[in-house]
């Protein structure tokens, strides 16, 4: 007979004067190196990383030499690591790139959804959308511009068994100190694959953007580019945008689908081999608990202030309220880092 531990509450949101929900998960955070900094429920547990992969991925790109061959610019490597919300600025940085590259917007195999911004979505009511409004828009063309400099076919870039995709695995592998062989691989929401690892080889491969890095160029491109031009990366009342802003040059985010983010911090006097925090939350929630467990972790690190976590969490950890407005509830962190 066998028996399994649930994993800890991290989120609870109350109602009037009773927990209502809860959510459960885990928080790792790593050292470059590897050592475990702090950790509340399972460090080993494996996690796709969905879109928090995208920094990885754009290293793969560089690799790849689409950096040199197509002189892309920071704003254009920050749209690389993006799950943007299609608006404006986006999809003109993703259109940009795909005209240096002579090729239309159909080359895009990650499919179309409305932008998640709701102001853009709103603006392009009753107008065809195109691939550009998918917030991996960004990461498909870089892979398509990757393939153009390496000689790789464009039709099929998506597929397993392309080459690029081998070599964005081997990437991801060496980024989170693991064989290749150990990561699982599935199918993305926007076509690609993805891959999966323990959430502590995920944290520490964030920290290896900083620190450690095994292609450490290449690292040093993407991550200037996502601090330099956070606006790219998500945009308007984004958690990754805002969080770059809130700490700028200290904090680099990325989100990811089910329930993912993980955040990198450069070296520093506390960190010296910088420092990587994932979080999983394990019903998938991707907003008010995976936002209120980061914004906690955060703050428990001393990696954000007072008043930044206040400011963030008023946008992002949002009381529940009733249909006229009223505060019903709260969402609230119940987890102590160890």
């Amino acid at each position: 007979m066998t028996t399994s531990v649930s994993p800890p509450v991290l989120v609870e949101v109350s109602r009037g004067q009773a927990v209502e929900s809860r959510h459960r998960g885990a928080i790792v955070a790593a050292a470059a190196t590897g050592a475990i900094i702090a950790a509340i429920g399972d460090a080993g547990q494996l996690c796709f990383l969905r879109s928090a992969a995208k920094p990885f991925q754009a290293i793969a790109v560089i690799r790849a030499g689409a950096l040199e061959r197509f002189a892309l610019t920071e704003g254009e490597v920050a749209i690389l690591s993006a799950s943007h919300n299609g608006e404006p600025e986006h999809t003109a940085v993703v259109a940009g790139l795909l005209d240096r590259l002579g090729l239309a917007p159909a080359a895009l195999r990650c499919g179309v959804h409305p932008p998640f911004n709701r102001a853009a979505a709103e603006r392009l009511k009753g107008t065809v959308l195109t691939a550009l409004h998918n917030n991996c828009s960004g990461k498909h063309a870089g892979m398509l511009a990757a393939c153009l400099a390496a000689g790789f076919p464009t039709d099929s870039y998506d597929d397993p068994g392309h080459p690029l995709q081998a070599a964005i695995g081997k990437v991801i592998a060496a980024m989170c100190g693991l064989p290749i062989e150990a990561l699982p691989i599935g199918l993305d929401g926007c076509t690609v694959p993805t891959w999966a690892a323990p959430l502590a080889a995920i944290a520490a491969g964030y920290a290896r953007l900083f620190a450690h890095s095994p292609h450490p160029d290449e690292s040093r491109r993407v991550v200037a580019a996502m601090l330099a031009r956070p606006e790219l990366v998500g945009g308007t009342e984004r958690i990754d945008t805002d969080l770059m802003r809130a700490a700028p040059g200290r904090l680099l985010s990325k989100v990811g689908a089910e329930g993912v983010h993980v955040v990198a911090v450069p070296p520093c006097e506390r960190f010296p081999d910088a420092l990587g925090v994932a979080v999983k939350i394990e019903d998938g929630d991707s907003s008010r608990a995976r936002n209120a467990a980061m914004l906690a972790a955060l703050w428990q690190l001393g990696l954000l202030s007072d008043e930044s976590r206040e400011e963030l969490a008023a946008k992002y950890s949002r009381p529940i309220l009733t249909h006229r407005k009223q505060v019903a509830g709260s969402v609230y962190p119940v987890f102590q880092l160890g």
